[in-house]
């Protein structure tokens, strides 16, 4: 989806109020359009780790912040939030964090984090199926954090899409260049 037309559907998304009854009443009826938006940020512990993983988190951070879908009325986004070891800052360590943490929820969306430790975009070539199997732990995370606090997730059709986004990412190749 295009930046002006997230702005359409943001303000379609945006809650509206009516006025209900004669006059001045105080009674409001809120009416929200559920249209759930997902992200993905990171936050690199060196230039080394930026380096070696911008390429493969690009490409999924676009995938990730494109994607859109009707999957729970209760929240507006799901988040992901890479934090990456490298020469100056090794989360994983200090936060003790490696792979999908458990979810939380924060106001109106679900936040998962993930712990990159060094050694995963060191070796090589798993880097993208490491970060792409991290991403659907993460989700099942979300999915089992609103189940449990009895919220709306349609779970098996946001896991349905996910394959598709997941072979999408996993099938196409890093293109070459720097970003940063």
């Amino acid at each position: 989806m295009l930046q002006n037309e997230r702005r359409a559907v943001d303000a379609i998304r945006a809650p509206r109020t009516m006025n209900r009854g004669r006059g001045r009443s105080n009674k409001m009826t809120t009416i929200l359009k559920s249209n759930n938006t997902f992200s993905l940020g990171s936050q690199v512990g060196g230039t080394d780790a930026a380096e070696a993983t911008q390429g493969d988190e690009q490409q999924l951070r676009d995938l990730i912040n494109d994607w859109t879908g009707d999957y729970s009325s209760d929240i507006k986004e799901f988040a992901f939030i890479l934090r990456v070891d490298g020469e100056i800052d090794t989360y994983t360590q200090k936060w003790n964090i490696v792979g999908a943490q458990k979810a939380k929820r924060k106001k109106d969306w679900v936040e998962v984090e993930i712990g990159v430790p060094a050694n995963w975009w060191k070796t090589g070539g798993n880097y993208k199926e490491l970060l792409a199997g991290e991403i659907e732990k993460g989700l099942h995370y979300m999915i089992e954090l609103l189940q449990r606090n009895k919220r709306d997730i349609r779970g098996e059709a946001l896991l349905k899409d996910w394959v598709h986004g997941r072979e999408t990412y996993l099938r196409n190749s890093t293109p070459p260049g720097r970003i940063i």
